[in-house]
């Protein structure tokens, strides 16, 4: 099965149970892998408002979302950053397993069609919930006195066409990024589509930053001029850049890799070795087999 979160074809998997049994399965998956990627992703988004905003700089920002996880996970995981990252990814992990629930009730098999259903599910979701998530993040976050504005439809807008571009590099880009490195220079097939899983969505946020930089400005100050929003990117450019493409390697890359292989351990399939239920039976049964008895040699001494 493949473990990332381009995937649509229908023979990565063969899943066995009916939706009424598989749907509430796909659900706690995404639940689990939303739970694994969203402390990394709350680190790096609540830190990368504070330059642009002036709060303070980006690494003293990781550094402090870092500490506070480890010495107050309550304070953490029971702070806003953390459960609306995790309702963000929650979501879109959530569509995506579902809307390939539906594909295979339907039997759909052309990859074009299970892509074309699979990424308007799951850009539906992700868009929407980042776009929701990133407002509350503009008001909560961006310094006294902007908690009861509204957000602009500009600054809005330009986080959908940022999160939009990046859905497309994931479900499009990468795909095509593989082909040419398996056609062109006799890349490995697996490794192929792993690296540009990974790796192009981790590009498009340099073509991005400028979008989130520039939506996140405006909202702090609606009348800067041309000159200033220029200049605000330019400053802030390299930070936010590396900053986005850090945060996106645990949302499609360890978030994608721990929905898939969660569902591969849950849902029955052909081969049942692959089950938890399985691997954890073979493993107790291993643990309690009795040692084999010694030989007892039949020879008496004279």
């Amino acid at each position: 099965m493949a473990h990332h979160f381009a995937d649509a074809h229908w023979e990565s998997h063969e899943f066995l149970e009916a939706p009424y049994v598989r749907v509430p399965k796909e659900i706690a998956c995404s639940f689990a892998a939303s739970a694994v990627a969203s402390p990394l992703v709350a680190i790096m988004d609540k830190a990368m408002v504070r330059p642009i905003t002036g709060i303070g700089p980006l690494l003293s920002g990781i550094g402090e979302a870092g500490k506070e996880m480890i010495v107050k996970p309550k304070s953490f995981f029971g702070g806003l950053p953390f459960r609306l990252t995790f309702l963000v990814y929650f979501g879109t992990y959530a569509a995506a397993n579902v809307s390939e629930v539906a594909l295979d009730y339907y039997n759909e098999r052309q990859e074009e069609n299970r892509k074309k259903v699979k990424v308007a599910a799951a850009s539906a979701a992700n868009v929407s919930l980042l776009q929701w998530r990133d407002s509350v993040f503009a008001r909560e976050y961006s310094g006294a006195g902007n908690s009861a504005r509204k957000i602009p439809l500009r600054t809005m807008s330009l986080f959908a066409v940022r999160d939009s571009f990046t859905m497309l590099a994931t479900f499009y880009g990468a795909p095509k990024a593989a082909a040419y490195l398996i056609k062109e220079h006799d890349v490995n097939h697996g490794a192929a589509e792993l690296s540009t899983a990974l790796f192009v969505p981790v590009i498009a946020q340099f073509v991005t930053a400028p979008l989130h930089i520039h939506a996140m400005q405006f909202f702090n100050n609606p009348l800067s001029s041309f000159s200033e929003s220029m200049g605000q990117i330019k400053t802030e450019y390299s930070k936010v850049a590396f900053g986005r493409g850090l945060r996106i390697l645990p949302a499609f890359g360890l978030g994608s890799y721990c929905n898939n292989k969660f569902r591969e351990l849950t849902i029955r399939q052909p081969n049942e070795d692959l089950l938890l239920t399985r691997k954890v039976t073979k493993l107790i049964a291993r643990v309690t087999r009795p040692p084999p008895r010694r030989a007892v040699s039949r020879d008496s001494p004279n």
